[in-house]
C-alpha cells in the first residue's frame, strides 16, 4: 500500500536514469533481505544503514517498474517473491548474493 502511494509521487517527479527493472528488483530484494536480517540480529531494532539502502532501492524498483509499464501491485509481488528467495541465500553467506549486496550498496552509496 505504501509503495503504491510512493509510486504516485514518483510518477510526478522527474525520472533520473534508473537501472532496468530486473537489476532494480534484484537490488531491492537483496537490500530488503539484508535489512530484515540486520533487524533480527539487533533484537528487532532497525539498523539504519541497511534500512536506508533498502528504502532507496524500494523507490528505485518502483520507478523502474513504472517506466516499464508495470503496476505497483505486480512490482510489490515481485519484490516479495524475490526477497523470500534471496534471504536464505544471504543468511547462508552465498558468495554471489553477498557480492550482489555489495554492488547494490556501492551503486547508491551517495544517495
Amino acid at each position: 500500500m505504501i509503495m503504491s502511494l510512493l509510486s504516485v509521487v514518483l510518477a510526478a517527479a522527474p525520472s533520473p536514469t534508473v537501472p532496468p527493472y530486473p537489476e532494480s528488483l534484484a537490488c531491492a530484494a537483496v537490500t530488503q533481505s539484508a535489512a530484515e536480517l540486520a533487524k533480527a540480529a539487533n533484537g528487532g531494532d532497525l539498523e539504519m544503514t541497511s534500512f536506508n539502502l533498502a528504502f532507496t532501492w524500494s523507490f528505485i524498483v518502483m520507478e523502474s517498474a513504472r517506466l516499464a509499464g508495470m503496476s505497483s501491485a505486480a512490482a510489490e509481488a515481485d519484490q516479495t517473491r524475490e526477497r523470500e528467495r534471496v534471504k536464505p541465500m544471504l543468511k547462508a553467506g552465498d558468495a554471489a548474493t553477498v557480492a550482489l549486496l555489495a554492488s547494490c550498496a556501492e551503486g547508491h552509496s551517495d544517495d
